[in-house]
C-alpha cells in the first residue's frame, strides 16, 4: 500500500480471507467503532468490534510464526464528525472528505467519542482514505486498480449514522467506495505492516516478480 512515516511497509492481502459483520449490533453510532465503550477517546481498551476479533483470530492462526517480522503500527477508525444534517444524520470525517471534497488524508483526526480513534496494533483494516489514494472513488466504479478484488469487503472507516442504522465504508466489487450497514456480512482483507529493518531476498517489486521477504533477516 505504502511506506509509512516510521519506515514500516503497509501490506494488504491480495485476497479476501473470509467474511464478517463489522459489528453484529447496528442501532447505535458506537458500533461504527473498531472498539467501543472505551474508557477515554482514542484508547483501545474498549469492547472489540466483531471484525477486530475476527482479524485477531485470523492473525493468531495464520501469522503468529511471522510475528517477529510484523510491526505494531497505527490504524485509524475515524469517528470525527464532519456534519450533522437537519434530519439528525451524523456524517463522519471521511464521508465529508471523500463524498464532497475529494480530499483524502493519511493523518487520523482526533475524536472526542468513546469509540474509534487511532490504534497501535499488529493487524487491522485499510482506511477509506488509503483506498481513495489508490484510486477508489465514492460511488464511482473503478475496476482497474489493485484494491478491487471481485467482491465487496470492509474498510475500517465509518460513513454515517442515521439514528437507526450505522454504516461504514467498503470497497465494492466494482471498485467504488460504498456504504454498508455494519451488520452486513462483508469480506475481510487483512492489513499488516512489515518492520522497517526487514530485508528481501529476491524480486523487483513488480506484479510478475514481487519482493520475497527474507524470513531470516530478523533474529
Amino acid at each position: 500500500v505504502r511506506v509509512n512515516g516510521d519506515g514500516t511497509t503497509r501490506l494488504i492481502s491480495d485476497e479476501i480471507v473470509g467474511n464478517s459483520a463489522f459489528n453484529t449490533s447496528f442501532n447505535n453510532e458506537k458500533y461504527l467503532g473498531y472498539t467501543y465503550d472505551n474508557s477515554a477517546p482514542n484508547v483501545q481498551d474498549g469492547t472489540s468490534s466483531t471484525i477486530k476479533t475476527y482479524l485477531e483470530n485470523w492473525y493468531t492462526t495464520n501469522m503468529s510464526e511471522y510475528d517477529n517480522l510484523i510491526a505494531s503500527t497505527r490504524y485509524c477508525n475515524d469517528t470525527s464528525v464532519s456534519e450533522v444534517d437537519r434530519f439528525g444524520y451524523i456524517y463522519y470525517g471521511a464521508r465529508g472528505r471523500l463524498a464532497n471534497n475529494k480530499s483524502p488524508q493519511f493523518t487520523c483526526p482526533n475524536t472526542e467519542k468513546t469509540n474509534g480513534g487511532e490504534y497501535d496494533l499488529k493487524i487491522g483494516l485499510l482506511t477509506a482514505d488509503e483506498a481513495a489514494f489508490a484510486g477508489g472513488k465514492y460511488y464511482s466504479s473503478n475496476k482497474d486498480y489493485y484494491l478491487q478484488k471481485g467482491d465487496w469487503y470492509w474498510l475500517g472507516t465509518p460513513s454515517y449514522f442515521s439514528g437507526i442504522n450505522a454504516s461504514g465504508f467498503g470497497v465494492d466489487d466494482s471498485g467504488d467506495l460504498h456504504n454498508h450497514f455494519v451488520g452486513d456480512s462483508g469480506g475481510v482483507v487483512p492489513v499488516l505492516n512489515l518492520r522497517s529493518d526487514v530485508l528481501y531476498s529476491t524480486g523487483d517489486g513488480t506484479k510478475t516478480n514481487p519482493y520475497i521477504v527474507n524470513l531470516d533477516s530478523i533474529a
